[in-house]
């Protein structure tokens, strides 16, 4: 099979070695190998999506599944398949929906949605307990104690929780402490300072000299990947170390480059959307906070400008570039919330975590309310991740998973004679954060496509100047 498998001439191409579905309840053996009645398949997962799917095209003129087996939902479906690189890979999945069903010539065509088995359990399962402890730490224990999943690829987190869920699901649950969270290695106990003037000649009602400033990032994803779950905040996913990332350019036209790491199709999606940035609050907002325990009532202005450099950025801008920073002096957008440190405190000491009403934390309060280190800061980071959109196919490159990053090259387009020694374009190049990921296999003909959906906070290819100012 090796030797037969190694004559196949093109990088898209691959082995399906089986397609197996397994009758409800009955997980011990396949019902059967559905490799020869499947045509099409489509994977997704996403950094926005708890559990990953897949949509299957079966063209049943043999077996009949629909009525003999009979497919009524929850049936276990493994595929297995061999990439160009000769590496296996193995999804698994539950069906969750028959659509598109079509009878005619002795033949029907479906189409199964699939899901994760956590994704599916999910649906029926209800958290009421306490919860309580570091935010990655309760992810894990609903993880385990709820789905059953003992491995995930979590980040520690400095904030802690303590909540009553309601009877929501575990996604629910764990998707509502995903902007709540923030990282141990990027939280600042010292979360305010007196605000510096603003330079523009606009004028608002709202000035940012009369509040305290807002420090610090924040903000996690929560996903499922065809390698497991993970917990970790933008600015982790964001870090770039010394791992070697996958390398794919785009030139068109014909090319020497490997096939394996062609771009097919580039599609730039929305950029640069100050007003949406601004109406969301991502620039520069204003939070009013009033604390209910001690009946004081504060002003917190968030400028992304001042906190550029606590983030981790994909790109090489080492600062916010001037027309942003023009208007995240003035706050866009105001919210109000409620302060209540005392919340989950029997002790007689101060709850507040706040640095002018201790001078230090209180360690016997251990669920203080973190607002002030979240609200601002994880609306931000998690707003300026959209600032590039990108699209692209290439051949199959099944090893990806969303999360990852990967290093984009894209043909600097300008006449040759005025390109220098720019061959590639130094601001849509470099480096992008998967957000969404698509194999599209084509059963019937062996062939396998990705389609990645990218993106990022910052322009420019790392560690190269960036025209950006």
């Amino acid at each position: 099979m090796a030797e037969d498998f190694n004559s196949k001439p093109y990088a898209s191409s691959f082995k399906p070695v089986s397609i197996a579905i397994y009758k409800a309840g009955d997980d011990s053996q396949p019902y059967a190998n559905i490799v020869t009645l499947v045509t099409h398949v489509q994977y997704h997962e996403s950094v926005l999506w708890p559990a990953y799917g897949a949509t299957m095209v079966v063209v049943d003129n043999a077996e009949n599944l629909v009525a003999n087996m009979p497919i009524q939902g929850f049936e276990r479906v493994e595929m297995k398949v061999i990439d160009a690189k000769e590496e296996e890979f193995n999804f698994k999945f539950r069906v969750w929906k028959v659509a598109n069903r079509i009878s005619a010539e002795r033949r029907q065509i479906y189409t199964l949605c699939l899901i994760s088995e956590e994704g599916l359990v999910n649906e029926g399962i209800r958290v009421n307990r306490v919860l309580s402890g570091n935010t990655d730490s309760v992810v894990k224990t609903i993880l385990n104690d709820y789905l059953k999943v003992s491995e995930l690829d979590s980040e520690p987190s400095a904030t802690t929780v303590r909540m009553i869920p309601a009877k929501k699901t575990p996604f629910s649950v764990i998707r509502s402490l995903c902007h709540k969270t923030v990282s141990s290695d990027t939280y600042k106990s010292k979360s305010s300072s007196e605000s510096s003037g603003s330079a523009t000649s606009a004028s608002s009602d709202v000035r940012s000299t009369d509040a305290q400033k807002s420090s610090g990032t924040a903000g996690y994803f929560f996903f499922q990947t065809n390698k497991g779950y993970v917990f970790k905040s933008i600015d982790k996913l964001c870090k770039q170390g010394e791992e070697q990332l996958k390398k794919f350019s785009y030139t068109p036209g014909k090319t020497t480059d490997e096939s394996l790491n062609k771009i097919q199709e580039v599609i730039f999606g929305a950029e640069i959307d100050i007003m949406q940035k601004m109406r969301e609050g991502s620039y520069s907002s204003i939070v009013c906070f009033f604390n209910i325990n001690t009946g004081k009532y504060e002003e917190y202005v968030y400028s992304l400008k001042d906190t550029w450099n606590d983030m981790e950025h994909l790109g090489s801008q080492t600062k916010l570039p001037v027309g942003q920073s023009t208007l995240s002096e003035y706050p866009t957008r105001v919210m109000s919330t409620i302060v209540n440190h005392e919340n989950w405190y029997n002790g007689n000491g101060v709850a507040s975590n706040e640095d002018k009403d201790l001078g230090e934390q209180d360690a016997t309060n251990m669920f203080p309310d973190w607002q002030k280190q979240y609200l601002s800061q994880g609306l931000a980071r998690l707003g300026i991740m959209f600032n590039q959109e990108l699209t692209i196919s290439i051949t199959g490159h099944l090893e990806l998973c969303a999360g990852d990053k990967v290093e984009i090259r894209i043909n600097n387009q300008v006449p040759d004679q005025n390109r220098e020694d720019e061959v590639w374009d130094p601001e849509h190049s470099g480096t992008y954060l998967i957000k969404k990921l698509n194999h599209q296999f084509d059963i019937a003909n062996q062939n396998v496509y990705t389609v990645l959906e990218l993106i990022r906070d910052s322009y420019g290819i790392k560690d190269k100047d960036t025209k950006i100012n």
